[in-house]
């Protein structure tokens, strides 16, 4: 009766509540946050079954129909009136008190009004249904005993009966094993759905530690096994009931059969655990009974514990209980190892479930991983090497990679620990090799490092301990002796093939790069004379040439490698041993090499003699083998095996990169570089003495017959000739320093520059053929070497500037021209340069310096005037003949008053006749009655007639030879007349064409220049006779203008120039009329002047 007043009380109070909620539209808001608590679908199922595990019920079973839910379980804790309190409001549960309960708010079962409005509940003594989420209304049927029933009737309207049925379906569906993992009384879920499928979870113990969760739905069957340990959690409660925290390892299916390792001697037997094995999750759950969905630990097996979490149980807060719970939770782990490890669990599976410094795992869970290191740090967890077996404290063993377990033997360990100065407390056993995450677990412990460093801390320490020991003023104490008898007791107590595993070991080292201290100083090479085992240092000893080859002085044939080793691994691993230590094979490289060994004696003495013959016979082998081997002929070049010529005494011994190359050998022109400079000592007994000349040295000529020797000291460092090579190009004037302060230089930068070792110098010789040198050089050199480069790093801007090599070559004169001067490349052309010079490509670094710049410049301006004399008229010599002028001493003014004679000439009247018949009948006329020659006796014979022939010839002349502008011209030179009389008529001379006529014809006449007279007069070689024929033969048409006749005067070939009218007149006058006479006379009868000097004609 009170649980029903009570239950009524109840009842209007909830009434009261929603109206009021209703009167401050408070509704809504409740809505609306029950929504955000539980967005996802079908929540309310983790609700229902959290209350059935909270009434400690075994079964609970899911009954969906097409419109509603059933829900029922067995619990044992019916429904009390504080129970239906709790369920009706909001934050009163009144399991908020009880830490051992799921549900610990009251709004948890408000997650299944997101389906129906009116859920009904039989449960004991009462049966209700809830309305308006609060209000609890009294429901007329019963209940069945020691059960309770949930009912759901899908009747909200905003969510059609269908849509809940198949999210509901769904929420049922997708419920696993891990809905039973972490549950206490809850072992059996079974579902029914409208289609008819039945579900059934089930969860059963297989033992204390594993339990069993099989899953069927439909054809479906899934078990699983899982180690599930649960321990208490140090959370305060109020004793009702324990809280408690669990882990949970996935594990694979029992096998027949399966391996029992790991397992301690001495355990209790193998059990069911034995016969599985726990396996890593690819990702471990955080569980508040049920997986927090939004909680990720990093971890690879599954936690629980009561955490404070958020209302929808989503995820773990950020709370000091949460962290002590997980403390509790690595305890529950620490505490559960050793039987683990008894029951045969701690294997490489187990192992790599556990977590390791690569997994992503956060606070507080990080707190599990370092309890379990620690663990295995400290108790015997960690598992041994596979050869010893067993298990030990993680920091009692020793760590190493995979191949020195391989290789090594354990008993090595002790010896080679004591050497690299690592103590240990008890005998060094290996941790299991470190495998996939396992080894990674394993990685993460305090073992004892012993790596490749330490190896080689260890080896290292053996370094001139033969010497050391052989010494017996050694400063070594004795503790130190002591350890390097260590060392050659463990290998003397060692056997071939263990031995050959150590070297192994190293060389494989050495080939992976981890490795890097030679082993020359370190007596480990195994030697064996008359049964007695010795170790010496690798370059003391050689590898045999082959198989056959047993001299005792090499390394034994067992110990040695040879290519065709079935066994590929042998080879290469023990070649890079041998290599690392200075072992070479006997070979020719060796004969090489110790025939050497003599010449690197101090104060070998200069051979004489039959001695000389020995040693170019060993200069020809050293010859023969860098022919042969170009990679190992570095050997030779800072040996000094070669003689040098000296100013002064006998020569020295000298490497091939002290020495230069020059004539008797090839004409280099070095030596004009590299005079010889005599050194004296300049203190100590010998103070002033001659000492040896300055370096390089020049060749011996005793080489001179010894083939190949220039180009084997080339190959080794010997200058033989100028070379251009790179120089910083900081040193660059053109380099601006801005470039260098905006940006910062690193080495991803390029600096790049061009020049030559002594260039200046070079230059300042002046010799000849150190110049040519320099030039075939510079002309075989690729204009590229021309440019520098400065970039600061990879980012910044490039700068291209001219290089310091193109600076200093175009700024100075050092081409040599045909007359042995020295020019600038500007100033010589290619056919300027000596016949022993070779002509550069157009790609060379010669033309990069303005070579032949200043030919090219006048070739240009030859071209553009060329080019304007050939528009005007020019044949091509026209610049040629100017060039010629100017050499001869011809000024402008002289070729402008040759060019003003020429043009005269050009006015040369011409008096063409335009009927040469009817001019000839006129003048044959005028022959025939020309006046016969006489003369009288006087007191000289003077020709009668002749003042009035001379002037009327004179008249003639000008006539014809005077041009419309007022000049005259003379007939043989062509030139106007040189000056005029002082009656203003031009000066000439009237000179008989041909002589000795019988008749006087006026134009038997020509009028010359006083020179051209003389010439005419006194030195013509023409005779008339061919004068006549001449013309004679002159054929004159109409029209014709001036008419040359060739004569020769001063024995020079020159042409008199008629008019076409002169030359007609005096043709037909002497061919009709100008029969020769005799000269008996005495007189020549060329001037018609003689009688009229002053050449001018009477006035008429």
């Amino acid at each position: 009766m009170t649980e029903n007043l009570g239950f009524e009380e109840l009842r209007q109070k909830r009434l009261r509540y929603v109206e009021s909620a209703r009167e401050n539209n408070f509704e809504e808001g409740l809505n609306s946050l029950l929504s955000e608590l539980y967005p996802d679908n079908a929540h309310f199922i983790y609700e229902l079954l959290q209350n059935a595990e909270d009434a400690l019920a075994s079964t609970i079973e899911f009954v969906l129909a097409e419109d509603h839910l059933t829900v029922t379980h067995d619990g044992k804790r019916p429904f009390s009136l504080a129970d239906i309190e709790s369920i009706t409001g909001i934050g009163n549960s009144t399991k908020r008190d009880d830490p051992t309960q799921i549900g610990k708010f009251g709004v948890g079962f408000k997650a299944v009004f997101a389906y129906t409005t009116r859920p009904e509940v039989r449960s004991g003594e009462h049966s209700f249904a809830i309305e308006d989420l609060f209000v609890p209304i009294v429901l007329g049927d019963t209940q069945k005993p020691d059960a309770t029933t949930f009912v759901f009737p899908f009747d909200r309207a905003d969510k059609p009966a269908s849509t809940a049925a198949e999210e509901v379906a769904h929420g049922l569906s997708v419920l696993d094993e891990k809905t039973l993992l972490f549950l206490n009384h809850i072992r059996t879920i079974t579902f029914e759905l409208p289609d008819g499928r039945v579900g059934i979870i089930e969860r059963e113990a297989v033992d204390d530690l594993v339990i069993s969760i099989k899953n069927s739905g439909g054809e479906d069957f899934i078990e699983s096994h899982w180690l599930r340990l649960i321990g208490p959690a140090s959370v305060s409660h109020d004793g009702m009931n324990a809280l408690s925290v669990a882990a949970a390892f996935r594990m694979d299916q029992p096998k027949e059969g399966r391996s029992k390792r790991g397992k301690q001697s001495g355990s209790d037997g193998p059990s069911a655990e034995s016969q599985r094995t726990i396996v890593p999750l690819d990702e471990g759950d955080v569980s508040i009974y049920f997986p927090a969905v939004k909680e990720s630990s990093g971890l690879r097996f599954h936690i629980h514990a009561p955490f404070a979490s958020t209302v929808a149980r989503d995820s773990v807060r950020d709370d000091p209980g949460n962290v002590r719970l997980v403390e509790d939770i690595a305890a529950l782990i620490v505490d559960a190892l050793p039987r683990l490890r008894t029951q045969g669990l701690l294997n490489d599976a187990f192992l790599a479930t556990l977590p390791n410094h690569d997994d992503p795992i956060g606070h507080p869970y990080s707190l599990i991983r370092a309890a379990v290191a620690e663990a295995f740090n400290d108790q015997e967890l960690t598992p041994v090497g596979r050869s010893e077996g067993g298990f030990a404290p993680a920091r009692t063993l020793v760590a190493s990679p995979i191949g020195f377990r391989r290789w090594l033997e354990p008993g090595d360990l002790a010896t080679l620990l004591d050497l690299s100065g690592t103590e240990t407390d008890q005998p060094p056993r290996w941790v299991r090799d470190p495998v996939g995450r396992a080894g990674k677990f394993l990685a993460s412990l305090d073992t004892i490092e012993f790596g490749w460093e330490e190896l080689s801390e260890a080896v290292s320490a053996a370094s001139d301990a033969d010497e050391i020991l052989a010494d017996p003023d050694s400063s070594n104490d004795e503790a130190a002796q002591a350890t390097l008898r260590v060392w050659f007791s463990w290998l003397r107590a060692k056997s071939d093939d263990s031995l050959l595993r150590v070297y192994k070991l190293l060389g494989f080292g050495y080939r992976q790069h981890d490795l890097f201290d030679g082993l020359e100083a370190v007596p480990i090479v195994r030697l064996r004379k008359r049964n007695v085992t010795t170790h010496l240092r690798g370059p003391d000893t050689y590898l045999p040439s082959g198989r056959s080859d047993t001299v005792q002085s090499r390394v034994p044939i067992d110990l040695a490698y040879f290519d065709d080793d079935e066994d590929h691994a042998r080879p290469n691993n023990l070649a890079s041993f041998y290599r690392a230590a200075g072992v070479k094979r006997w070979n020719e490289s060796a004969r090489t090499e110790r025939r050497l060994a003599a010449y690197r004696e101090a104060d070998r003495p200069v051979p004489e003699g039959s001695e000389i013959a020995q040693h170019l016979e060993d200069v020809r082998s050293f010859i023969r083998y860098a022919s042969r081997h170009g990679s190992a002929r570095w050997a030779l070049s800072d040996v000094a095996f070669l003689l040098a010529e000296q100013s002064q005494g006998k020569p020295r011994w000298v490497t091939p990169r002290q020495t230069f190359v020059d004539l008797p050998f090839e004409s280099t022109g070095l030596s004009g570089l590299y005079p010889r400079v005599p050194m004296f000592w300049a203190s100590g007994s010998r103070r002033g003495e001659y000492a040896h000349d300055s370096e390089p040295y020049p060749l011996a000529r005793v080489y001179l017959d010894v083939d190949g020797i220039v180009e084997l000291i080339a190959s080794l460092g010997a200058k033989t000739g100028i070379e251009i090579a790179e120089v910083d190009v900081i040193d660059n004037p053109d380099l601006s320093w801005s470039w260098r302060w905006i940006n910062r230089e690193t080495v991803q930068g390029k600096r790049v520059d061009w020049g030559i070792e002594r260039l200046d110098d070079i230059i300042e010789t002046a010799d000849h053929d150190l110049l040519r040198s320099l030039w075939n050089v510079v002309v075989l050199a690729p204009a590229s070497k021309a440019i520098a480069i400065y970039q600061a790093n990879a980012s910044a801007q490039p700068h291209q500037i001219t290089s310091q090599l193109a600076q200093t070559l175009t700024a100075t004169p050092w081409v040599l021209n045909r007359d042995g001067d020295l020019k600038l490349p500007c100033e010589v052309s290619v056919d300027d340069l000596p016949d022993d010079w070779q002509a550069p490509a157009r790609t060379s670094l010669i033309y990069k310096l303005s070579f032949g710049a200043d030919a090219a410049r006048r070739r240009e301006q030859e071209e553009g005037v060329t080019e304007y004399f050939r528009q005007e008229g020019f044949d091509e010599n026209a610049i040629e003949f100017l060039r010629e002028a100017k050499e001869s001493g011809l000024t402008s003014d002289d070729l402008r008053s040759m060019l003003q004679e020429h043009k005269a000439k050009d006015r040369f009247p011409v008096g063409a006749s335009e009927d040469p018949v009817r001019r000839a009948g006129v003048a044959a006329l005028d022959a025939i009655t020309a006046p016969q020659h006489s003369t009288s006796i006087r007191p000289r014979s003077v020709v009668n007639g002749r003042t009035q022939a001379s002037a009327e010839s004179k008249a003639y002349l000008r006539s014809q030879y005077s041009t419309s502008i007022g000049e005259m011209h003379c007939q043989a030179c062509r030139k106007p007349l040189p000056f005029k009389t002082h009656d203003g008529a031009w000066y000439f001379e009237a000179v008989r064409v041909v002589n000795a006529r019988t008749q006087i014809h006026t134009a038997n006449a020509i009028a010359l220049c006083p020179l051209c007279a003389a010439l005419y007069k006194y030195a013509r070689g023409t005779k008339n006779e061919a004068l006549l024929e001449q013309l004679y033969s002159t054929v004159i048409d109409a029209g014709q203008g001036a008419v040359e006749v060739p004569v020769i005067l001063d024995g020079k070939r020159i042409k008199i120039a008629f008019t076409g009218k002169h030359a007609i007149d005096l043709k037909t006058a002497l061919g009709v009329a100008g029969s020769g006479r005799s000269d008996d006379d005495g007189e020549d009868e060329f001037d018609l002047d003689s009688d009229d000097s002053s050449g001018s004609s009477p006035s008429s």
